[in-house]
Order: structure tokens, then sequence, then C-alpha cells
């Protein structure tokens, strides 16, 4: 909605003067504020080798000189570590942190270069014998495994100078920690310590040249300030939107680290509109689709804009050329930016609307009922699919078939975070409580659609099951047309038709082992080419009405495989990049595009529907290949932890904080726990949670310390 106007100058008045020297108030002070901050940046001393925070340009970066000929050694690590667990070690060396604390510091030059889920940051300041890790609240270990690396594999090698032997230890050890496997200490090669750079010193007498140099400087300065001001006030125009806020520095960038960012953008925008969508659910369901309107829009704003986000990925697949290439990835940072944004602009709105602080004995008492609720239904879903085990393929449950396990996880989580959350309470800790709230409402969220999502197979297999044998008798009714109408030119495609319907009732029959929703696909198949073949004796009026009495059918298989597909990924989204997510939004949208279409054009909505089911079976597949290493490691586990590792695989926001230079910083925007924002951003629980916003209310965590 748009803001008030701007009170229109009366006509009485005088024109001001039209001569760009016609400054307004504002102007000169921001003029004046420039012109200070450059008076105060040339004269004042500032240390050799001290270095801002910034914007990483490259994943070893060596501002203090220390690496020397080993830089391609910590490369080819970083590089190893990259390739085998897709994780990204990003190293800076500096002399000194500029006087921040090291994780303030590894924390901002994180934010600044837009570092994602699978980033890790190691910041290490040479001169100040210090460092610091940085990640983001979601990355997948644990604040003791990242610790665990730290302290065996970086820190002994920095102790002894081994400054390449420090950043090839963190490659080392985190591919170690990924995979579950103990971390090794790295072989310490000690070098000698570090000699900062010298400060150069003016020559003698040369004092009074040197201010006049400043002061020459200032005015030449100011002068060209002035032009650029004046002639940016004079071309500026309101903004059209078109801008790329989550586009910047991407000119910069390579092509690969490009795809990269954008592929890292559309994964955790993603996130954030799945968790934002749970968590407007709870809204509404506490206050009303009147109260929860403005987020609605925002979501349905972020939804429509990562929608576009991933059609372009999927245009991005048949894109030739770095030329086309680029601008197709910067676009797709364009929506996921906006999507954000829209997300980002109500969340503190949002947090002022549940008030967890003060709701939080409700919320801990509503989940309290709704874990009760669900551990009697979980044994129900294991009852359910054992007994479809009999009946159908293993193929065709493969969507839920590990759903009450991983159920049975989310509850364990969300158990451990209610007391938690009971014991904050107990103790007056009321942020606290209110971000235990938040992950347990989350986690328990997780376990009833998993539990749900079997029901829904069984609904789904039952209904697909008793439209095969209509299904069959139609397609061989349409068979003998085209074998009768179409002549023996026709006799291939005839073929094709027969042998998918053949296969088609072998995976309906019992012996078969039953798998409909792929029977009824391989008779939608069957219908294409029979399609084909009858095109020529059928009018226009015959075929809408054969498209019309496939598309019931073609819709339920389709609804059910995009909606098993969904809720795989969302529940598994820790795992899952941008490659599955991309064919489920193209499922998705073939499967609005066939509802939309089916009063109106049902041949054209049959073939969309049917792109659906294509595109989320694909999307299905890829994300259990993504996903099946964690849930492997995990199983291997023994499931332990209190359901953590169930919960880091579901992508809930979750992640221990504890030991040495804990907690995560608040440089990466994301607001902390207490006060009036319900303390859903952090708590003295020591992780984060999750709630309604985009990526710039993301908070990151690391550590570090001395050397």
């Amino acid at each position: 909605m748009p803001g008030p106007r701007s009170p229109q100058p009366s006509l009485r008045q005088p024109r001001r003067p039209a001569s760009v020297l016609a400054f307004d108030r504002d102007f000169l002070l921001s003029l004046a504020a420039l012109v200070m901050a450059l008076f105060f940046l040339l004269l004042l001393p500032a240390r050799a080798g001290a270095e801002e925070p910034y914007r990483l340009a490259s994943q070893v970066e060596d501002r203090a000189g220390v690496l020397g000929v080993r830089q391609a050694e910590v490369q080819a690590a970083v590089r190893t570590l990259q390739d085998a667990e897709r994780v990204q070690l990003w190293v800076a060396y500096v002399d000194s942190f500029s006087g921040l604390a090291a994780q303030d510091w590894a924390d901002a030059t994180a934010t600044k270069s837009d570092l994602g889920l699978r980033d890790v940051l190691l910041a290490v300041a040479a001169g100040d014998r210090a460092y610091a890790y940085s990640v983001d609240q979601d990355f997948p270990l644990t604040q003791a495994e990242l610790e665990e690396v730290m302290t065996v594999a970086v820190e002994p090698a920095l102790s002894g100078n081994d400054w390449a032997g420090a950043a090839i230890g963190a490659a080392t050890g985190l591919g170690q920690a990924l995979r579950g496997e103990a971390v090794t200490p790295a072989a310490i090669q000690p070098g000698p310590p570090y000699e900062p750079p010298t400060e150069p010193q003016p020559a003698e007498g040369g004092s009074s040249a040197f201010v006049w140099l400043l002061v020459l400087l200032i005015v030449v300065a100011v002068v060209m300030l002035v032009i650029w001001l004046l002639v940016r006030r004079a071309r500026s125009r309101p903004s059209s939107g078109t801008g790329a806020p989550g586009a910047a520095g991407v000119d910069a960038l390579s092509l690969e680290e490009l795809r990269r960012r954008a592929n890292a953008e559309l994964v955790e925008t993603d996130d954030a509109v799945k968790t934002s969508t749970q968590e407007l659910g709870f809204a509404v369901a506490e206050f009303g689709e009147e109260q929860a309107a403005p987020f609605s829009q925002a979501l349905a704003e972020a939804q429509h804009e990562l929608d576009q986000a991933f059609q372009l990925r999927k245009e991005l697949d048949g894109a030739a050329g770095e030329g086309p290439q680029r601008e197709l990835l910067t676009a797709i940072l364009q929506h996921t930016s906006t999507a954000n944004a829209a997300l980002d602009a109500q969340a503190e709105r949002f947090d002022k609307l549940r008030d967890l602080e003060r709701n939080a004995p409700e919320v801990l008492t509503k989940l309290e009922r709704q874990l009760a609720e669900l551990e009697v239904r979980r044994p129900q879903a294991v009852r359910v699919l054992t007994e479809l085990a009999k009946e159908y393929a293993a193929a065709a449950l493969a969507p839920v078939a590990a759903a009450p396990t991983e159920a049975a996880s989310r509850m364990d989580f969300a158990r451990e975070h209610v007391k938690a959350g009971r014991e904050d309470l107990a103790a007056g800790h009321r942020g606290e409580a209110a971000v235990e709230a938040l992950v347990a409402e989350e986690a328990a969220g997780q376990a009833q659609q998993l539990v749900d999502s079997v029901e829904r197979l069984r609904r789904d297999l039952a209904g697909a099951q008793a439209l095969i044998d209509e299904a069959v008798a139609e397609t061989r009714r349409d068979i003998a047309e085209a074998t009768a109408s179409a002549g023996a030119q026709l006799q291939p495609l005839v073929a094709i038709a027969e042998a998918a319907v053949t296969a088609a009732a072998a995976a309906a029959a019992l012996e078969g082992g039953r798998d409909p929703l792929a029977a009824l696909r391989r008779l939608r198949e069957a219908d294409g080419v029979l399609e084909q073949a009858l095109v020529q004796v059928r009018d226009e009026q015959t075929r809408r009405a054969k498209a019309a009495e496939s598309l019931e059918r073609t819709l339920i298989a389709a609804r059910s495989v995009v909606a098993s597909a969904g809720d795989y990924i969302t529940t598994h989204r820790g795992a899952v990049g941008s490659g599955p997510r991309t064919l489920l939004s193209e499922a998705q949208r073939h499967l609005d595009q066939a509802v939309a279409l089916g009063g109106s054009d049902p041949v054209t909505a049959v073939q969309h529907a049917a792109q659906a089911q294509e595109s989320a079976s694909r999307a299905f597949n890829e994300a259990r290949a993504e996903a099946e290493p964690a849930v492997a490691a995990q199983r291997a586990r023994g499931g332990g932890g209190g359901g953590m590792g169930g919960a880091i695989l579901g992508g809930i926001l979750v992640n221990a904080m504890s030991g040495r230079g804990g907690g995560g910083g608040s440089s990466g925007g994301r607001r902390s726990g207490g006060g009036s924002s319900g303390g859903r951003r952090s708590g003295g629980g020591g992780f984060s949670s999750p709630s309604f916003g985009g990526g710039g209310t993301r908070m990151r965590r690391g550590g570090g310390g001395r050397f």
C-alpha cells in the first residue's frame, strides 16, 4: 500500500531556481558528513595491515602474506572438500582484526560475502594471533563437532605458525566430521613467527609537504564529490523496483561462483518460505486468518518470486554461452532477494503478533497435547504401512517408507525442547522458553506431516487402484479404434500403446507387486501415443471428450506424486539441494496449469498433468538420492542425540551452540531473543530458532580464540 503523498508546494510560493547549486538542507548535511569522513580518513593514522571486515573475492585470500608457496596446497584442500562434501571453505588471512572481536570480524565478513548454508569462513589475524570461524545457523555440523575440528586440526597448526597447515587441517577435519569420522590432527610444519609489514616513515622535513598534499587531496576530492552528487541528484528518478539487491557484486564473480551462489540462494530462500509457511499456519490457527492476512500476502509475494526464480533455474539447463547464463543467474538472485525482502519486512510484526515470551506457557501446553496425539497415531501409521507393504510394491511406498521412524525422531526432539521450555519457565527465563517452544513447534509439525503422509498415500493408492480396470478397458477400446481406423501405416504407434497397456496391467496386478500410480502413468503414456495415431480420424469434439475422461485419472496420480515429493523434500530439506526443488516447483506449476485449464482445454490440461507427475517423480528420486547419505549416517549412529540428527535433516533451524567463543554474532542481522520480539531468534538455550522471515533474518554462529 503506497504511503501518504508529500504535501504539494503552494502555487503562491515563488518557484525555486532551477540551478544545480540550489542545495536543500538535507543535501548540504549529507555533503558535510561526507567531507568530514574523508578528512578524518586522510588524516588519522591507520595501523599497517589492519583490515576491516570486507567482501571476499575468492576462497583463499592471504592479505597477511603468510602462505607463500603453499597457497596452492590450501586451494587444493579447499577444492577437495567442496567436491566431496558440497561444502565451501573460505579462508582469510589478515594482520589484524582492526580492534574488533574475532567472532564479530568473521561474522561481518561472512555476511558481506553472502556466505550461505554450506559455507564455512576461517579467519586468521596473524598479527593479533587470534582466529575465528563462522557458519550459517543451519550448517550441517553441531557446535561440538565444529569445535572438535578447530581444537584438533586447526589450533595446533596456528600455534606452530603453520599457516597453510591450519587451513588444510580445517578442510580435512570438516570433511571427516561431515562423514561421521573421527577428526585427526593435522601434520604440522612449524614456520617462523609472523612479522607484520612495517609502515614507511616520511622523510625528514617532509611533514609540511605531507599536510599540504592532504589538503590538496581533500579539495580535489570535495570538488569531484560535489560534481558527482549534483549529477546523480539531477538524474535521479523514483526507483522502478527492478534493481538487483540480491545480485550485489556479481560482476566480480566467475560464472561457476555465480552459479554456486544462485543455487545456495535458491535453497535458502526455499527453506525460508517453507519455514514461514509452517509458522504462518500456527499463527492462523491461533489468531485467525484476518489477523494473519499481512503475513499471508507477504508469503504469497515471496512464493511468487521464488517460483519465478525456479523457472529461471530450469531455463538455465538449456542456456548456452556465458552471457545468457550469467543473465539468468543474476535474475535468479534478483528474485530470491525480493522474496526474502517480502518476508523480512513482516518478520518483526509477526514476532509481535505471536509474542511468544508471553504466550510460551500456552504454546508448550498445546505442544504437549499434540505430541500425545501423535504418540497414538504413529503406531497406527506403522500398522498401515505394514498392511500396505503386503498389497503394494515397494516402489509405490518409497515416499513414506521411513516416515514413522523419522516422525519418532522429530517427536523425541520436540519433547526434549518442550521439557527445556518448561524448565526455562520455572527459572523465569521466558525468552529462552519462547525459543524452545518455536523449535519444538516446528519439529512436532514435521512429525505430524510425516504421519499424515502415510494415510494420504494409502488413500491415493486405493483411489488409483479403483481406476485401473476402467482405464485399461478404455485404452484397449482406443487401441481397437486406432487399429480399425488408422491403417497399417500407424501400426508401430499402436504397438507402442499396446506395450504400455500390458506394462500398466502388470504394474496394477497383485503378482506384479501393484504400483497403481505407476500403472496410471503408463496408461497415460499409451493415451499419448494413441492421440498421435487418432489425431487424423477424430474430430476436435471427440478429442476433447476423450481428454476430459482421462484428465481426472491423470490429476489423481499427479496430485499424489507432487504431494509425496513435496512432503519428502520439506522433511529432508537439510540435505536436499536446488535441483530437486527446481523440479518440484516445475511439477507444481504444471499441476496448477492442468487444474486451471481443465474446464476450457482438457487436451492441454492432460499434458500439463502428465508433465507434473513426471517432474515430481524425478524430484523425489533426486531428493532421495541426495538425502540418503545423511539418512544412512543417522541410522548408523542409532538415531540418538534426542532427535538432533532428524532435526538437522529436516532443516529445522537449530544447532546446539556450546563451547568456547560460542554463540552466533548479531552481525548477520537476525534478531536476538528476549525483549518484545518474543525470543524468536536465539536464546540462552544456545541455539537459533525457526520463524517467519527471509534471508535478512538469518543468524550465524561460530567460535575461535587466541593461539
